[in-house]
């Protein structure tokens, strides 16, 4: 394989749970040494998401691949001067404390910046660096509900709904992933580091594509409600249709041209010239009716399968409604290598588990494509990684039997 982008980049990974992991697993997949710094005997809250029904699945082994494992008490001075001795040759340092933690150890970029100006420092947290929510701890599902996602989620006449993956947190961890990749080219066109304060809440606002119209509504005197439109959205055409035996589809005629296509693949040319639909304003007024006479037509078929064939006949964007499970089999998907096998933690290959199934890379480089590794085992690399600053075999194992003990 040809060299990785990020090769021989070192990163010190002091992140937990979900944002912070994924973006130090993405640097991972692209090359750099990532130091995942976890606490004695927990480590990452992930290592102890389980599944109800697999028990030795774990939510870890994903969002940490690729990266070593070393346990460090930050509570002890001893621990804390290792950790200064490892910030100051590091390239970029992930953190996601509320703020003001990273100060009382005196690992705030400020701090840190001192002996190592060249560093790439990125804060994650909840609300931000700054503002006056800033010490507010939170999760993906609060920055939903701040930001009007949750309130936009749902079906109409029903409650506010969060999406039931962690949205925020995997936007967030790519989101910082792309600033630190801006802030190392900047570093190498100034020789400079700096900060990068990224947050659960301003990603979630930032996806909110709603919010310019109510704005400008508001600076007009107009109220706008930007209300739930559940399985339809306001523009008919474009919504999750329901055929038979609970059979699902997406249909996205978005514009003139594709209203029109789906006009004739329903063999309803009629709804072209109609008044009720012969503009996209007119469409919006009668959204109802329209969604209506859609959802009929795909209804129609005993299999959906066949509706789909029609739409793709007549160029109409339109797929079926998958669930998971039909996802671990899914063609294209393997075609594509967004499934691939990763090879399991040291102690599940230890147990028979060689290799994990999982999401695969989803950036696609012609020259320096990715590659997924393996997930740490708690504490797997500390005599790897320690014995680099210059802590003995014997050292090591005397630090990590007091952290153990303290706990």
């Amino acid at each position: 394989m040809s060299q990785r982008i990020f090769e021989r980049l070192k990163v010190l990974d002091f992140t937990n749970n979900v944002a912070g992991p994924g973006a130090g697993a993405l640097l991972a997949d692209y090359g750099a040494e990532v130091i995942k710094i976890e606490r004695p005997i927990f480590g990452d809250d992930t290592r102890r998401w389980r599944s109800s029904v697999i028990e030795s699945f774990s939510w870890y082994t994903w969002l940490n691949r690729g990266k070593k494992s070393v346990t460090i008490s930050l509570t002890d001075p001893e621990g804390l001067a290792i950790i200064e001795r490892m910030v100051a040759d590091a390239d970029v340092i992930l953190q996601a404390f509320r703020p003001g933690v990273m100060q009382r150890f005196s690992l705030d970029y400020e701090s840190v910046s001192k002996v190592n100006p060249s560093v790439v420092y990125c804060s994650i947290s909840a609300f931000g660096q700054t503002g006056p929510k800033a010490t507010k701890p939170g999760y993906d599902q609060m920055a939903q509900a701040y930001t009007g996602l949750t309130d936009m989620t749902g079906e109409p006449d029903g409650p506010p709904t969060r999406v039931s993956i962690s949205i925020i947190d995997h936007s967030t961890g790519i989101n910082a992933f792309g600033s630190i990749c801006a802030a190392l080219y900047h570093r190498e066109k100034t020789g400079e580091g700096q900060h990068i304060d990224t947050s659960l809440v301003g990603c979630a606002f930032s996806m909110n594509d709603r919010f310019e119209e109510v704005a400008e509504g508001a600076a007009s005197g107009i109220s706008i409600k930007a209300t739930r439109t559940g399985r339809f959205s306001s523009y008919p055409g474009a919504g999750t249709y329901k055929g038979k035996g609970n059979q699902y589809c997406e249909i996205a005629a978005n514009n003139e041209k594709l209203w029109g296509l789906l006009c004739q693949a329903m063999e309803r040319p009629d709804l072209i010239t109609d008044p009720r639909s012969d503009s996209e304003l007119s469409r919006m007024k009668n959204a109802p009716l329209l969604h209506n006479i859609i959802e009929d037509w795909v209804a129609s078929f005993d299999d959906i399968n066949v509706a789909l064939e029609k739409l793709d006949k007549f160029g109409v964007p339109s797929i079926k409604v998958k669930s998971v499970g039909d996802l671990v089999t899914d063609e294209y998907l393997l075609a594509r290598g967004a499934i691939t096998d990763i090879p399991a933690p040291t102690s599940m290959q230890a147990r028979g588990v060689k290799t994990i199934r999982a999401r695969g890379p989803w950036h696609v480089l012609s020259k320096t494509p990715l590659q997924m590794r393996k997930a740490p085992d708690l504490g797997e690399h500390n005599v790897e990684v320690l014995a680099q600053y210059g802590l003995s075999v014997e050292e090591i194992g005397k630090l990590q039997e007091k952290w153990n003990k303290s706990k």
